[in-house]
């Protein structure tokens, strides 16, 4: 701004009257104007601000003309992932798979499994469950486009639909085998939903499933739901004491001692009420050697009664579920007392042996 009287230009444009001859300023300019300067070669829109916040402001680039930090945004080739818009309980786990969410439930029940305090499923399974988990892991990540280098190595003839549909009932018959109160059961029963709620979308239902092969319903018809029932009652009677418990009592008198001295038996802390609730019992079904493997040749012999008749399959396949009822009752003669729950194991292995006998001779005739 300059005096129109001298033309003296003025240091402070807030100044109503000239510093030099003290005549009166004209009126500043109204905000939005542009002013230009002496030069004629820039120009400036005035905000009514002071001159070096408006020069500091023109220095600091734009938003959009900011230098991108990330280098992963334009990388050639590289395309941007879509945000998430999933459950917010997936927005965290590798793959957003229901599937990895179950394989790293079952791997912290295995891990609490080390501790004596835990109940587990044995070294052998625990091993099953750790690469079956690992295989199933690997399908998912890769499925969903992720890279990781624990899973990377995997070959992709171990990623087939039918080892996470093993897997899942590997699974299913290890979390029915660890039912009961406590950690590892509720993790074992997570995993195990999540497994089988995830991979049932997967690989089960659709055009290329599972379920072109099998016909669940057949076991709700003829002497199906014989079957079925024969095979619940063996597993029921797994939970069942199969070992009858040895305890030495002395009622006699003492030796080298009067005659009139007696020993009072006092009962155990496994006889104890309140101790026996805590205390963990391996005379069960479920603590007998091979019990998981006799679980899961049961579920195969409903496995081969589902089947559909056209899928082909070998000769001697309808002879299969006789088999498993023959190994039933050696396995039960081997393991088992005369108590209630081999009583029962036997009633329900002939209730699925009659309809195994049935059914194999009636699709041959």
């Amino acid at each position: 701004m300059r005096c129109k009287q001298c033309g003296e230009g003025a240091r402070d444009e807030t100044l109503r009257y000239c510093e030099n001859c003290g005549a009166k300023m004209p009126p500043p300019p109204p905000p939005g104007t542009i002013r230009r300067t002496n030069t004629g070669v820039s120009a400036m829109a005035t905000t009514g601000r002071s001159r070096s916040t408006v020069a500091a402001r023109a220095i600091v680039p734009a938003p959009d003309e900011a230098e991108d930090t990330d280098p992963g945004l334009h990388s050639p080739g590289r395309s941007k992932a879509p945000p998430y818009d999933g459950p917010v309980w997936l927005a965290h786990v590798p793959g957003h798979s229901p599937s990895v969410a179950g394989v790293g439930l079952l791997g912290v029940a295995l891990v609490l499994s080390i501790l004596p305090f835990f109940a587990g499923v044995g070294p052998f399974w625990s091993l099953v469950v750790v690469s079956g988990g690992w295989m199933v892991a690997a399908r998912e990540l890769r499925d969903a486009g992720e890279r990781h280098p624990l899973v990377d190595w995997v070959p992709a003839s171990l990623m087939r639909p039918v080892v996470p549909a093993l897997f899942v009932v590997v699974v299913a018959a290890l979390a029915l085998r660890m039912l009961g109160l406590g950690v590892t059961p509720l993790l074992w029963l997570g995993g195990a939903a999540l497994l089988g709620y995830d991979q049932y979308r997967k690989v089960y239902v659709g055009q290329n499933g599972w379920n072109r092969l099998f016909e669940p319903r057949a076991l709700l018809r003829g002497l199906g739901p014989v079957a079925l029932g024969g095979v619940a009652l063996c597993l029921l009677s797994l939970f069942l004491t199969w070992v009858p418990t040895v305890t030495a009592r002395s009622s006699g008198p003492v030796p080298e001692a009067p005659p009139e001295l007696h020993v009072v038996d006092a009962p155990t802390a496994s006889e104890d009420f309140i101790y026996g609730l805590i205390e963990e019992s391996y005379d069960k079904g479920w603590d007998q050697s091979f019990s998981v493997a006799m679980e899961l040749l049961l579920l195969g012999v409903l496995a081969l009664m589902a089947l559909r008749p056209e899928v082909p399959g070998p000769h001697w396949l309808r002879f299969a579920p006789i088999g498993v009822v023959v190994l039933g009752l050696v396995w039960t003669l081997v393991h088992g007392g005369l108590l209630l729950g081999p009583v029962l194991f036997l009633v329900g292995l002939a209730a699925t042996g009659f309809a195994s006998v049935y059914g194999a001779f009636a699709r041959e005739a």
